[in-house]
């Protein structure tokens, strides 16, 4: 709290004194971004988000064959309409079952996820498929809305789309036949790789 200034005080003797001031209030205050992108890309470990985030925009997030290639969030801004406008999506760390019990720092990708106004839930078709390893991406759309809802209810009801990709690995659009009967949601089918579906999904996801 301020003291009394030079104006306050009379001519002579006494000027330019001063009263000294007195401690104010202190707080501490935490603010918490709760945006962080337009869309999320959201999927399980190896389902090929940040090859499809590199194949939409002039992000450069690291891409290999093990889990866990992205420990942070990873954005990139996309056009859209010609140039006209774009949109910054979010390339999440991948979800494991359990995730909102936080295995795997799942609270962590989770709240991230939270942050994000719509969703691209990115599904590998190759997964499971004759004898592949992996979960099949039907079981795996299920996996991510579950643990979606079970962090936040009704968080997986955003707008949202999935992508089915890894589209140049044989006999893939069989397994995308069976996604699409065993969802609501739009299917679009990308291979991030070839640039297959790229286009098709930009309008989608401009629709979100």
């Amino acid at each position: 709290i301020g003291g009394k200034g030079n104006k306050a005080k009379p001519v002579g003797k006494l000027a330019g004194t001063r009263d000294p001031g007195t401690s104010g209030e202190e707080i501490t205050v935490l603010f918490e971004l709760k945006s962080v992108a337009d869309i999320g890309l959201v999927g399980l470990p190896n389902a090929g988000k940040s090859t499809l985030l590199r194949a939409i925009s002039g992000a450069r997030p690291n891409v290999a064959d093990y889990a866990f290639t992205t420990l942070q969030p990873q954005l990139g801004a996309v056009d859209l309409d010609g140039g006209l406008s774009n949109i910054v999506v979010a390339d999440i760390p991948g979800l494991i079952k359990g995730a909102s019990d936080n295995r795997g720092l799942g609270h962590d990708f989770l709240r991230h996820i939270e942050r994000c106004a719509a969703f691209i839930f990115v599904v590998d078709l190759s997964a499971g498929l004759g004898g592949k390893p992996g979960i099949r991406p039907w079981e795996a759309l299920d996996i991510l809305r579950a643990e979606l809802d079970a962090y936040l209810p009704g968080l997986s009801n955003r707008p949202a789309i999935v992508v089915g990709t890894k589209t140049d690995v044989p006999h893939t659009s069989r397994a995308a036949d069976a996604l699409r009967r065993r969802t609501d949601l739009p299917v679009i089918t990308v291979s991030a790789n070839e640039f297959k579906g790229i286009a098709e999904l930009l309008v989608a996801a401009e629709d979100l």
